[in-house]
């Protein structure tokens, strides 16, 4: 497991209200956020219920990669199913 700051361990795992990670370019974010996601899933929480959004395209195709390659891993056939149809990159421009 990565070596996370005591803020980063406590966004990873805050459970029972939604957050919001934010922060400057490099600090950590996507990871941040991927590992609370994996975390979650890991969990019993069910990836068609989480909401994810980030500002870039090219941290939103890293978290997905990364997930899926957790879930992979993890042999969880299931959620990696869902993640192929149903997450989006919205472009707001």
């Amino acid at each position: 497991m990565a070596k996370w700051t005591k803020e980063q361990t406590e966004a990873i795992e805050k459970s029972g209200s939604n957050i919001i990670v934010s922060a400057g370019a490099g600090s950590g974010k996507t990871a941040v956020l991927t590992e609370r996601t994996i975390q979650k899933i890991l969990n019993g929480g069910s990836i068609d219920r989480l909401l994810i959004l980030t500002f870039t395209n090219a941290a939103a195709g890293e978290m997905k990669d990364r997930i899926r390659k957790e879930l992979k891993k993890h042999n969880m056939t299931d959620e990696l199913g869902y993640i192929i149809p149903n997450v989006r990159i919205i472009d707001s421009s």
